[in-house]
């Protein structure tokens, strides 16, 4: 095994997906030339890598497209990374033109346009959901027993306003997304399971309590506007990743390719990173002042115990599931409809997106007549572990329920299994891995990451890459990128957080005799 000659740098940024790419763009950008370690030899983007094209023989000749390990949409919230996309990679978006909600229930297929419903109600948040009461196709999709969810549902919209996880770092271990509903009819029940699923990309036993509330905060609940989704015009890879790198590259930073970290030194003022070079076939390594960690839970666990310096004792990181993203084309074009939504219910994929309205690539086989579709499946273990077949035949049929002129058009599909690195996600709390880490000169950042942002996923990555790109331009004696703040609750929405915040405190004092008092009698029968 060879090892390289060491090399000094500012900053070496370990991980090449979007967190480790926007931290190491902005840095570029003010002059600090990062490096940027990347474990694919191919794909660097993490959950947003590109891959080899779906490519197939259809009437005649070989079409082509461009794989994503699934589609992505910035949702009205995501502040800091419409400003990145829009402002300095001058990357357009397409407006969504709605999403529908389709719940299977038994034998009933039940489809209503939620999207632009929710986000143009005239009734303020929180209580904007109340706007489809007056869209005569959501009648179709409740009985008379449903609206005896009614006070559960009040009860845990207030409970939604009322308590913020992420800015009180209330993770509530042991506590599952399914104590929400209690108190709903299943059919409602079953619905608003979907929404969980599909907003923190888990199967449903995966989902906390605080995590599904923190995520209906942050995605709908406290403002109308927050659903308001916008997709990429393309795959991810060559309209977010590719334009990332090549802007690192312009500026003079440079990403490594099959560089996997296997282990940091400390030393007198910089941090020695071991690295495996895939290419080269051997070790190397690289002494950097500042070191930015971006990568998912289970490496950045792997890479500081194996560091006799960064000793996590104590320390939690949240754990990973596997999805599937399945497309599917077909010769003729489905009922004229929104470009997105969910599957809830009994369904077993979990969302689709008509890719012939999303994607410019798409646009000749659209203008033949054709159409595609991207579905998703988030789990549980015993369905995504069944072959590429099965899961195959299981999103097309379930498709054809929810579109039945589509049956008999069928051309072909694709499976693509993401690994276990989706972080299922944990409130941050006082023992988990925040931004500012417990290391000198290590700074982390990541959908996961501890920072103080309500933001969940691509905006979250963004708002943390720019924020620890900040840290270091700071120590530079720099002026950090401005970070936009998230909107605040509507009016109403606000004013009940108030109220709800003065209850909850006021039943501290009661809450903490009882404790009190259990402690007592625990002590006296010897627990």
């Amino acid at each position: 095994m060879n090892t390289h000659q060491e090399k000094t740098f500012a900053v070496v940024v370990i991980g090449g997906g979007l967190a480790g790419l926007t931290a190491a763009a902005h840095l570029a950008q003010r002059g600090i030339a990062p490096i940027v370690l990347e474990a694919s030899s191919l794909w660097p983007g993490g959950r947003l890598s590109g891959g080899d094209p779906d490519s197939f023989d259809y009437q005649g000749r070989q079409w082509s497209f461009a794989p994503d390990h699934g589609v992505h949409a910035v949702w009205g919230g995501y502040h800091n990374m419409r400003a990145m996309l829009t402002d300095q990679l001058k990357i357009e978006l397409r407006e969504s033109n709605g999403e529908e909600w389709i719940n299977r229930w038994r034998r009933e297929i039940r489809v209503i346009e939620a999207g632009k419903s929710v986000q143009n109600s005239w009734i303020p948040a929180p209580f904007h959901y109340l706007q489809l009461l007056f869209r005569l196709g959501f009648w179709r999709t409740i009985t008379p027993f449903d609206f005896l969810s009614l006070p559960g549902f009040l009860f845990s919209v207030l409970w939604t306003v009322g308590l913020d996880p992420i800015r009180e770092k209330i993770a509530l271990d042991g506590l599952e997304m399914k104590e929400y509903f209690r108190g709903w009819t299943p059919n409602l029940r079953a619905t608003f399971h979907g929404l969980g699923v599909n907003l923190l990309a888990a199967p449903a036993e995966s989902i906390s309590l605080t995590a599904f509330i923190a995520a209906i905060r942050f995605y709908t609940m406290l403002r109308r506007d927050a659903w308001r989704l916008q997709f990429f015009t393309g795959n991810s890879h060559d309209h977010l990743i590719a334009p990332l790198i090549k802007r690192i590259e312009a500026h003079g930073g440079k990403v490594l390719y099959g560089a996997t970290a296997l282990k940091l030194e400390r030393e007198t003022h910089a941090w020695r990173v071991i690295v495996e070079d895939a290419p080269k076939r051997g070790l190397r390594s690289l002494r950097a002042q500042e070191v930015i960690l971006g990568v998912n839970p289970a490496a950045a666990q792997r890479l500081l115990d194996h560091s006799p310096d960064t000793p996590t004792d104590g320390l939690k990181f949240p754990a990973s599931v596997r999805s599937i993203a399945i497309r599917l084309w077909f010769s003729r074009q489905p009922r004229p409809g929104a470009s997105s939504g969910m599957m809830t219910g009994d369904f077993q994929i979990d969302n689709f997106f008509w890719l012939h309205q999303l994607y410019d690539e798409f646009h000749e086989w659209r203008e033949q007549g054709g159409s595609a579709v991207e579905v998703h499946i988030y789990g549980p273990e015993k369905l995504v572990d069944q072959p590429d077949q099965n899961l195959l035949i299981t999103a097309l049929n379930e498709l054809q329920l929810a579109f039945p002129e589509l049956r008999g058009h069928f051309v072909y599909g694709v499976v693509r299994r993401n690994s276990r690195t989706h972080s299922v996600f944990r409130v941050p709390t006082a023992d988990s891995l925040h931004l500012v880490t417990p290391w000198t000169g290590i700074t982390a950042c990541g959908d996961w990451i501890g920072y103080d942002t309500p933001a969940f996923w691509m905006e979250r990555a963004v708002t943390t890459g720019i924020a620890a790109a900040n840290r270091v331009l700071v120590e530079a004696g720099q002026a950090p990128f401005p970070l936009i703040e998230p909107s605040p609750p509507e009016p109403l929405a606000h004013g009940l957080s108030k109220i709800v915040g003065v209850i909850r405190r006021g039943f501290r004092p009661i809450i903490g005799g009882l404790r009190y008092l259990r402690r007592k009698k625990d002590k006296r029968v010897g627990v």
